[in-house]
């Protein structure tokens, strides 16, 4: 038997607040935030199979912190009885959400009294959904969303630009739940930006419920090299309302009519650890550095200058490292038809993509940033195209190993 329920929860904190994303670098980050534009959300979506919940607690978050993630699963195993392995932890990677929930970013403002309240959230949106669980079928569909979003690193070219729509109809044909799997970085506004909003994901996120009656949970694929930044017009507000009306209508025309058979397979959680000395590369790489600063001295848009800090900057975080010792995991939940398959990391699209194709299930959704914040693991060619992906903590085989044992895993 399959059940589902879900609910939408209000995260949007009371009082003063920071706002997180981008780094201290702005001042929009060190001050307190100016205001709200529009709250942020968390949509809980419980899905029971054959007496097992699945929960997947989706924020407009810019990530979960590992430690947290595995306090409050336990917690929830001890309180509920839940499977701490079908827990999901799921951020939509918005970079103007809340700082206060978050005890470990880089500019040092965390408030107990938001996680508290966070905390509880959690808590009461699991107790809600179980509290009206009804009978369903799920349903789903597929379709090719093209000129919002793609590859950020090769322009004007798709990405893993596949959008996957899950529905979980009860008897009456009511949608009780939903999932929403795209797979692009939830950002249009600049780093300037000085108001709390949900940005990419909320605004497409409203859009369907305009458009299709529920808002679904907006589970976020393989997006390390995937984003609006090639077909963007502005970075304002404005900009904001055109591109998520013009996705949400192209998610709308997916048809989702294919009917899932659901029945609880087991459920696995794969660990692969990297653990090395870098070599030393230091001369190449404060060569780079200079290129990139030079680049920045004749740059004449803002965006570009941003774009080029960022790859300086993750190039001399490189130049820190002593020793990388990184634990990766993937939740692998098999359900018949669907299976999900999560990662701490922004993984490249064409290893989402790579993973979708391996999955022996019907409809395969990726999971990025779930259950913690592990950085980018892209795929090997985008080494030479990529500065972001040179100073990655990630060899090459690395990836590989990592997507191998996944795959092992599904």
């Amino acid at each position: 038997m399959f059940r589902a329920s879900s609910g939408r929860y209000r995260l949007t904190p009371n009082g003063e607040f920071y706002l997180i994303g981008y780094g201290p670098r702005y001042e929009s980050r060190r001050k307190p935030a100016q205001g709200v534009h529009d709250d942020i959300f968390a949509r809980a979506v419980l899905l029971e199979v054959d007496g097992t919940e699945i929960y997947i607690f989706n924020a407009d978050y810019l990530e979960f912190e590992e430690w947290s993630c595995d306090e409050i699963k336990g917690m929830m195993a001890r309180e509920y009885g839940l499977n701490e392995n079908c827990i999901l932890f799921s951020a939509t990677h918005d970079h103007h959400s809340v700082m206060d929930y978050h005890k470990h970013w880089n500019t040092g403002v965390f408030s107990q009294e938001y996680y508290d309240f966070y905390v509880e959230t959690v808590k009461r949106a699991y107790e809600e959904c179980h509290a009206s669980l009804e009978e369903c079928r799920m349903y789903f569909g597929r379709g090719m969303v093209e000129g919002y979003y793609g590859s950020r690193i090769f322009y004007g070219e798709n990405a893993d630009n596949e959008v996957i729509l899950a529905e979980c109809r009860n008897a009456d044909g009511t949608v009780v739940a939903a999932l929403c799997n795209w797979a692009t970085h939830s950002t249009v506004l600049d780093p300037e930006n000085t108001l709390l909003t949900a940005d990419y994901a909320g605004a497409v996120c409203n859009e369907l419920y305009r458009l299709r009656g529920y808002y679904p949970a907006m589970i976020v694929g393989a997006a390390g090299d995937c984003s609006n930044r090639a077909w963007r017009q502005g970075t304002d507000y404005g900009e904001l309302e055109r591109l998520a009306s013009g996705v949400a209508k192209k998610i709308h025309e997916i048809s989702c009519d294919t009917p899932l058979d659901l029945r609880f397979e087991g459920e696995r959680l794969v660990k692969y650890r990297v653990n090395y000395i870098p070599e030393d590369h230091t001369g190449e790489i404060l060569a780079e550095i200079a290129g990139l600063q030079e680049k920045m001295e004749r740059a004449e848009g803002a965006q570009e200058k941003k774009l080029l800090y960022d790859e300086a900057n993750s190039l001399k975080r490189k130049l820190d490292l002593s020793e990388v010792d990184i634990g990766l995991y993937s939740s692998i939940i098999r359900l018949g038809d669907l299976e999900l398959v999560s990662s701490p990391g922004e993984l490249g699209s064409a290893l989402g993509i790579e993973l979708k194709q391996h999955s022996k299930a019907r409809c395969c959704i990726i999971c990025g940033y779930t259950n913690g914040y592990k950085s980018y693991i892209l795929q090997p060619e985008l080494m030479e195209h990529s500065a972001r992906c040179r100073a990655s903590k990630y060899r090459l085989c690395d990836v590989r190993g990592y997507i191998d044992a996944i795959k092992d895993g599904m």
